[in-house]
């Protein structure tokens, strides 16, 4: 009978295959008495010893592989493994109880995952999982077992588990892996976040799925709409056959047919086309799909998954490392965008009433100058090896943009005092991302060098809408006339001052929304890379007086559904090689 189950969507993608539960062995750790306390502690040292050298291994072997980003990722575990706690306790255990090493760390990470469970933050709970990755490392030594692993898949299968470990995630069987569900994880998890860079579908926080599935179970991933189908019937798996072989061959069709070069429209009208990226290995392959420079390089993911903020020098090389991949090519980078849904737990982790509204992004980086500073340097350190622009996220006000280049200022000066080269033509911008800086943006455009709008946090803050939240899902409307009208404004305002607006928001990526936008003024767009293809023939099809009429026509109208409706049906039309966006009623849910 086929199941359906609803989760969190964090990469796109339809997926179908066979499944591989994967389940972590519950091992049969003997509680032995131990008369040689220092012998016990010695097997203790060697297990931690041999830990270190994989975790240094697997570090470089990421780094390699997919940038210093991922491979902090295991710097963070290394630190973890030194905690001042963490081995002591367990020295501490063998010599008061006389009791065997492996009994005491399987105790350790049994107590540890029982309190991690009873933490109502997903976002705490997806880093806990580091620490479970680290523990079971030992224990494996300890009892001189063989790492388990995924990196070696008998068949295309869709990976399906209750979670998984960084460890588990980079050693993956990536050409072999259809597809992966989980019962846990969030949207920044590791694991979500390799995923999205290696193209799999994915959805995560299913909750009981690995309860519910066999091996060789045939399973659906929608990793665009956040579903997944255990055991689909034949009309179900005949609608999502067709939609993968359809998105397959678009995509196909569209990187084949993509242009090298500046993006124009019919009429001669050039449009800039920028990747939206995390980590290093998401650069070649947006340099293949022609994409025009990075629009948003989101530096908050250097600061996550991992036990200790990372420093100028650590930051410094990551970022150089993109900017020199990508040069010529621009690399607009933003500063550190965190609290909200984005929880860095070196930072303060004092609960908010309101995080969506709290000590957040720009509000965090001026109450915490070190940090600030810190980043600032790195960033204008490897300006000189290509072309950096530089933007803070959630500004609310002139003031506070102010304060920023004050912040800027004082760290360029530090670097000239300490003869440190950097470029003295960075650009600096704001991001628009609430409503507040929307009406202030003829103001904003006085101080800035260019606009970028966020439109995934100014539809939230616009329509009050919490856009992680389920049961409010269907109320965070892109096409909504409030945020709209914002867009144009922001538009308006950044035209009039003669700088730069690009949106680097979900809306960017919109294939749908491309005209729209292109007529409301928009120059720029940044998306994912994925998106690049269908964006750029988009364009391609567009005439500048068409779009517009266009805007002027969807700027008259009121009703969500009915500018939705129209915008679906004018690009279905245009007989445009696509990728519609999946619609819920074509979901079955049952």
């Amino acid at each position: 009978m086929e199941i359906t189950l609803r989760g969190i969507a964090v990469s796109p993608g339809v997926s179908i295959g066979p499944t591989y539960p994967f389940q972590v062995k519950f091992f049969d750790v003997p509680c032995r008495d131990i008369s040689d306390v220092a012998a016990e502690k010695e097997r203790l040292t060697a297990a931690f010893e041999q830990a270190r050298e994989d975790l240094i291994q697997l570090r470089e072997q990421t780094r390699d592989e997919l940038g210093d980003r991922q491979a902090a990722i295991f710097h963070s575990h290394l630190d973890m493994l030194d905690d001042v706690a963490f081995k002591p306790e367990i020295e501490r255990r063998i010599e008061e109880e006389k009791i065997g090493a492996e009994s005491l760390v399987n105790d350790l990470i049994t107590s540890y995952t029982r309190m991690m469970e009873q933490i109502e933050d997903p976002l705490f709970r997806e880093r806990s999982m580091d620490f479970v990755d680290i523990g079971r490392r030992v224990l494996q030594n300890l009892l001189e077992l063989e790492q388990e692993s995924l990196e070696h898949l008998e068949k295309p299968s869709v990976v399906i588990a209750h979670d998984l470990t960084p460890s588990e995630t980079t050693n993956m069987d990536m050409p072999n892996t259809l597809g992966i569900a989980t019962d846990e994880g969030g949207p920044t998890s590791h694991m979500a976040i390799l995923a999205r860079a290696f193209e799999i579908p994915c959805v995560v926080g299913l909750r009981y799925l690995t309860r519910q599935v066999s091996p060789d179970d045939q399973i659906i991933v929608d990793g665009s709409n956040g579903y997944v189908i255990i055991r689909p019937d034949k009309v179900t798996l005949a609608y999502y056959e067709k939609e993968k072989q359809r998105i397959e061959a678009d995509r196909l069709a569209f990187v084949e047919s993509a242009v090298e070069g500046p993006c124009m429209t019919q009429d001669g009208q050039e449009i800039h086309t920028y990747a939206n990226i995390e980590l290093l290995a998401e650069t070649k392959h947006s340099i293949e799909l022609h994409c025009q420079g990075v629009g948003l390089y989101r530096t908050e993911f250097l600061f996550m998954n991992r036990a200790t903020l990372p420093g100028e020098d650590e930051q410094f090389h990551s970022y150089r490392r993109i900017v020199e991949t990508m040069a010529p090519l621009p690399v607009t980078m933003r500063t550190l965008d965190a609290g909200g849904d984005k929880v860095i737990p070196n930072l303060n982790r004092e609960v908010e009433l309101n995080p969506q509204l709290g000590w957040r992004s720009i509000r965090l980086s001026l109450d915490r100058p070190d940090i600030f500073k810190a980043q600032l340097r790195a960033m204008l350190r490897a300006s000189v090896f290509g072309k950096v622009q530089i933007m803070f996220p959630m500004i609310t006000g002139i003031d506070q943009y102010n304060e920023s280049m004050q912040v800027v200022r004082e760290v360029q000066d530090d670097l000239i005092a300490r003869g440190v080269e950097f470029d003295p033509d960075v650009k600096f911008g704001s991001m628009i991302e609430v409503p507040a800086a929307v009406m202030i943006a003829d103001k904003l455009a006085e101080v800035c060098d260019f606009f970028s709008i966020g439109t995934n946090d100014l539809i939230q803050y616009c329509l009050a809408v919490d856009r992680v939240n389920p049961r409010t899902a269907a109320l965070y409307q892109s096409t909504h006339m409030a945020v709209l009208r914002m867009i144009k404004q922001t538009v308006d305002a950044a035209r009039k001052a003669d700088i730069p607006c690009t949106i680097c928001g979900e809306m960017g990526g919109d294939p749908v929304l491309a005209e729209l936008l292109i007529g409301m003024g928009i120059t720029s767009l940044s998306m994912s890379s994925v998106n690049l293809p269908m964006v750029r023939a988009e364009i391609a099809n567009t005439r500048m007086p068409t779009a517009k009429r266009l805007a002027k026509k969807i700027l008259d109208m009121g009703s969500v559904s009915a500018i939705t409706s129209f915008l679906e049906e004018r690009h279905m039309n245009r007989d445009t090689l696509h990728l519609m966006r999946n619609k819920s009623d074509n979901t079955r849910d049952q």
